[in-house]
């Protein structure tokens, strides 16, 4: 009875780990970012509100890209596997970043930058699945994603308008519904097991 009690244990441990995952998010000029990590190597980033921006991104109306970094190492590649304007997967650069000049112009970056050829019009709730890929020896890390964006006003736009972000999301202090159904969950597998084996 005492190895069900323990296996026990091991499920519930194992299910808050899972639940656990890196969740992130940070709002700035009336636009929320948000990140939470799908498994070791994919993220889901999600811009929010951004269709009733404030500040200098006020009557923003298109997003022409963005670029993640600050993954804890370098990025040998990352891909958007789905979200708005993406048909089919496709790869963002690694060797260039967000600027002033649009699209992923910049230099050199240890994120991935995704540029879309014709800008998105911004939405209340846009989410992208990405994929990334880093050295095996070096694993990637979503905690605190820094995020860069550029918003334009009108599609013929030459430059992006008001602020890039260019800031890393915190942790989020409250942690995800799923995790709390996955604790209760976990309990009550403890409490099924400690009554097998009390019987």
């Amino acid at each position: 009875m005492k190895n069900i009690h323990t296996k026990a244990i091991a499920v519930v441990f194992g299910l808050l780990s899972f639940g656990a995952q890196a969740a992130s998010s940070l709002t700035f000029q009336g636009v929320t970012f948000a990140s939470q990590a799908v498994d070791a190597d994919t993220l889901e980033f999600s811009i929010l509100n951004s269709n009733h921006a404030t500040g200098d991104w006020s009557g923003a109306s298109f997003l022409k890209a963005f670029e993640i970094k600050g993954l804890g190492t370098e990025v040998l590649s990352g891909k958007l596997i789905s979200g708005p304007g993406v048909t089919a997967p496709s790869f963002g650069s690694v060797t260039a970043g967000v600027a002033a000049n649009l699209g992923c112009t910049t230099g050199g970056t240890k994120g991935a930058c995704f540029s879309f050829a014709t800008p998105l019009a911004l939405t209340s709730n846009m989410t992208w699945r990405i994929d990334f890929t880093a050295a095996a020896a070096a694993p990637l890390v979503f905690d605190t994603p820094h995020i860069k964006v550029q918003f334009l006003d009108s599609l013929g736009d030459k430059k992006k308008m008001g602020d890039l972000l260019s800031q890393s999301l915190p942790v989020s202090a409250v942690p995800e519904p799923e995790t709390y159904a996955l604790l209760l969950a976990g309990l009550g597998l403890v409490g099924a097991a400690m009554r097998k084996r009390k019987a």
